[in-house]
Parts: structure tokens; sequence; C-alpha cells
């Protein structure tokens, strides 16, 4: 029997029976449950998806933000051997019906969006029912606990779709577990472009099982070390850390009700191992460095050796970083300085690289190979190299099966010899670190010479009034010209004639943006990533 995810919940509900495994709130409180009654509702689960005719092979779709039936419903598809389907909270209509439609999912659980503020239009059970009619091969729609205020003849309840499974025997899952293999789909992550539909980037068991144990080189956690869930399950890092590196290493995971509360939540928690992107470090940052700058007993206690371990560990404890024993920054460039700070007050944050297509990470920065600006080195067992034309490629046991059902764009981007084009462009340094230059497509050629955005974008950070810029090209006819979006907070003001003077003490004539659009708020993914093809349309009416 292959080892899968799966097995191994059933592994940890007969070892760590009555060990912490999962929390989610409950009111002002958490309800926790062990890993024997979390290993027993997944079983639940997957019984009454048997139950409905879900075959191995088949599809269910999960429309909601991070909750315990998105990881009981997850786990339980893979357990009747078929494969979990994330769609963002935030997704509109059409987007759902792109997702459920092109996996060709059989069942499609509907939960919440924390975000939506009691907004209608927001909610995804609102939101799936302009599209419910153009789905015909979802066979039930789930709604999950607290959903309600639509009705269709195919939708059915949380409370009746479990009572489907209760003539399904433990005995038949147990012979669905056993007969998975390491190539069989394990999950779809539907990935955008800047052009066409999403594409489902096809995740075996395997390429799981490769990811958990390969990032052991750099941090290993045990049995009940916390950690906290709060990126979109939607997304492959969601994915990968809150539901197969939990489950591998048996950790207590305490899961967010709303993205927005992940800062607060960690300060209660006071987690082991932290997961985020570069705007919430950020935040961190800009609490932390205003509490050094505005107290100058800090100031002199970090530096004074007698006190300064005693001023560390109260600043790690008010932001929640107390236990922490290693974080990681991913999925868009973060500021050094950011990094600088974190690592002189002993909190381990690290930065690395990887994306969907090679189920997440391929690089990573950790305490004995750590160089600050770079993405770390190469992951045990994985290959990569730099093509003649500067873009990464990733070859290993992580690398997709390829698109769901597209075997065009597949063919575009894995080739026969296993060798996976990344679209970044990069270089090694002597020591085997991996730079990011950026991604070909947005590589900007202006007056002849190479504009590499991410280099732009962090001269334009450097400035204590910006929370982040996005640099692209704009074609001229014959040249393209560089434009910078930058966003401020709420309520501050920034002359752009200011900031281009700033820049131009960091950059060279032709990497000098010719006109900086600032604003409060850019376009952006609901993991925080900004969406760089929708800048140019979004702020057309500002540009010259």
């Amino acid at each position: 029997m292959a080892s899968t995810t799966p097995s191994r919940l059933l592994e940890n509900a007969m070892k760590y029976a009555d060990q912490p495994a999962l929390s989610t709130p409950s009111g002002d409180d958490w309800l926790t449950e062990t890993w024997s009654e979390v290993a027993e509702f997944v079983m639940d689960i997957a019984k009454s998806l048997v139950a409905l005719g879900f075959e191995p092979g088949d599809k269910l779709s999960i429309y909601s933000y991070n909750r315990r039936e998105w990881y009981g419903g997850y786990l339980a598809a893979q357990m009747a051997g078929g494969a979990g389907v994330g769609i963002y909270h935030t997704s509109s209509a059409e987007e759902v019906e792109w997702v459920a439609g092109n996996s060709e999912s059989k069942v499609l659980f509907v939960g919440d969006n924390p975000m939506a503020a009691g907004d209608k239009s927001k909610m995804p059970q609102h939101r799936l029912m302009q599209v419910i009619d153009g789905l015909p091969a979802v066979e039930h729609f789930v709604l999950l606990p607290g959903v309600g205020g639509v009705e269709h003849e195919r939708m059915i309840t949380w409370d009746a779709f479990m009572d489907h499974g209760s003539g399904v025997e433990t005995a038949t899952l147990h012979e669905r577990v056993g007969a998975l293999t390491e190539a069989d789909t394990s999950a779809l992550i539907y990935t955008s472009g800047t052009t066409g539909n999403p594409k489902g980037v096809e995740l075996t068991h395997g390429n799981w099982n490769f990811e958990v144990k390969a990032a052991d080189f750099a941090f290993l956690f045990t049995q009940g070390e916390r950690y906290v869930s709060w990126l979109p399950l939607a997304h492959v890092f969601g994915q990968l850390i809150d539901n197969h590196y939990w489950v591998d290493k048996a950790m207590h995971m305490y899961v967010a009700d709303n993205p927005l509360n992940v800062v607060d939540l960690a300060k209660e928690v006071q987690p082991h191992l932290f997961i985020g992107v570069p705007r919430i470090y950020e935040k961190i940052y800009s609490n932390v460095k205003a509490a050094i700058d505005g107290k100058a007993v800090l100031r002199v206690g970090l530096k004074l050796p007698l006190l300064s371990g005693i001023f560390r560990k109260a600043l790690k404890k008010k932001i929640g970083m107390k236990t922490c024993r290693f974080a990681v920054t991913g999925a868009a460039p973060i500021n050094p300085d950011i990094l600088e700070l974190f690592q002189s007050l002993g909190i381990p944050i690290f930065e690395g690289y990887g994306m969907t297509e090679n189920t997440a990470g391929a690089t990573l920065n950790y305490a004995e190979q750590n160089r600050i600006g770079s993405v770390g080195p190469v992951f045990p067992g994985t290959e990569m190299k730099v093509a003649d034309d500067g873009e990464l490629l990733i070859r290993g046991p992580h690398v997709m099966k390829g698109y769901y059902k597209n075997p065009e764009e597949t063919a575009k981007v894995l080739g026969q010899d296993g060798w996976l084009r990344t679209g970044d462009l990069g270089t090694f340094d002597e020591h085997g670190h991996l730079h990011i230059l950026g991604r070909s497509k947005e590589l900007i050629i202006h007056g002849g010479f190479n504009v590499y955005p991410p280099e732009v974008e962090a001269a334009i950070n450097d400035h204590p009034q910006v929370i982040q810029a996005a640099v692209v090209g704009r074609s001229t006819g014959n040249d393209e010209e560089v434009l910078a979006f930058v966003q401020i907070a709420e309520g501050d003001t920034l002359d752009p004639q200011v900031l281009k003077a700033f820049v131009k003490e960091r950059l060279t004539g032709y990497k000098r943006p010719s006109q900086f659009i600032i604003g409060t708020a850019l376009p952006a993914a609901p993991t925080g990533k900004i969406l760089k093809h929708k800048l140019i349309e979004t702020f057309k009416d500002q540009l010259a």
C-alpha cells in the first residue's frame, strides 16, 4: 500500500488518538478535536460521498474559505479514491462555473466568504445560484453548516448529506485507501495566467509525498507543535502545509475565521510554524519598527548584551512569534529590510521559491544556508538549471502530471524529458543560491536595455510611505516605457515627483519609471499577490 496523506491520517488516529489535531473557532472559544475524532469525521464524509456514487477518480470541488469541512472534504475525496478541487472563496460566479465544470466535479461543497460582511452578492451560495444550471455534471451541491438562503433541486443540507453515509462500511474506505498509488491524482489546483481561463494543475499523491519530505532539510516539526491556517486552501501553499504537512507531522492546527485576523490569531496561538506572504510580514514589520523607533528604552535595550534577550523575547511574544521556530515567505518578493530586522530579533523568517506546477516549493533559505536577497538553495532531489534564454527549468518528483484536460498547454511548459519551464528568469550565485530576476513575460526592454521589474519595485519599496509597488511595461511602438503602480496607506499622500526623485538616487536612468500611479489599493488575488495584467486597465484614466 502506498503511503498517502489519507493513509497517514488513519495512522495518526491510532498513534495519536487522544492528542489535539484541529482547533476551529467556536464563538469566543475553540472547538478542539483529536486525531481520532478528525479521522472519524473524514471517514464519515467519505462514506457519504461513496453512498452518493463518488467513484475513484471523481472530483469534489470546495467553494469556501478555510473551515473544518474544507479539510474534512478534501481528505475524504482522496480517501474515497478521488481528488479535491479548491475554489477561492472570493471567486466570481463565472470562475466557479469554469473550475467546477472543467474539473468535471461530481460534488460541490458550498461554504462561506468571511469577507462578504453581509453582502449577499459576495456570498458563495448566492454567486453559485447565478450559474448552477450551467453545471449539469455536478450531481450534488452540499451547503456547509451555517450556509443557507438558497434552494435548488440538486442542493442538500450538510446534515442530509452526512445521513447518506450511514450504510457504508468502514472496510470500503480502507480498500480504497489501500488501492491508492503515488501516480493517482490527488488534487486539481486552478492557476490563472494573464489571458484565458485558469488551468487545472494536476497533482498526484507522489507529488505531495515528495514535497512534504523534501522540506525536512530546512525545518522539521513534530507531533503537537502549533500552526495557524489562514492562507486560502485553494492555493497550493495552503494545501501543502494545511493538509498534507499537517497530517504528515501530526501538528496541532488552529484555523483562522478570517484572513484579516491572522496577526491577532498568531498572538493568541504563538505558533511554532508560520507561513505567510510579504503583505503579512510587512504589516508585522511596521508594528515592530514603530515600537522600536518610538521607545528609546527599547532601542537601547536591544543593543545591550544583558538586556537584549529579554527585549527580544517580549517583542516576539507581542507579534505572535515567541515560540516560532520557522516562518516562510513566498509568492512575491519581500523587502530585505524586513528579513534583516526580523532575523536580528531572532525571528527565523526565510524566503523561498516555487510554483503551483511544482507543488509549491523548489528552493528555500534556512538557518545554516541563508542569504538575504536570494530565495535559497535547491531542495534535495530537485534539479534546476537556467536555459540559454535565462528561463529557470525544474525537474523532480514534485513536478505536476500536467494541466487537466489541456495537453496543448501542458506541452508548452512540460517537456518529454521532464523539465518544467517556469516562466521565471533567474541566476545562481557562487553559493548555489537562486536569485529571481522576474517573469520572462514581464521583462521590459527599454532603450535596448533589459529592465527587471523586481529590481525597480525594490527601489520604490524602500520609500517609507510605500506599502508595495508593481512595475510593468507598456508598448510605445518601437520601445517600452516603464510604469510604476504604488500603494500607500489610506489617508496618506505622496507626491509622484517626490517619489521620482527618491528613485532617481537608487536606479540608473533606463530603469526609472516614466510614470508613478499612486493609490491606496492595487488589484490583487486572494493571497495578496498583485494582478499585474490588470494594472493598466484599472488605472487607464490616470495614465498619460
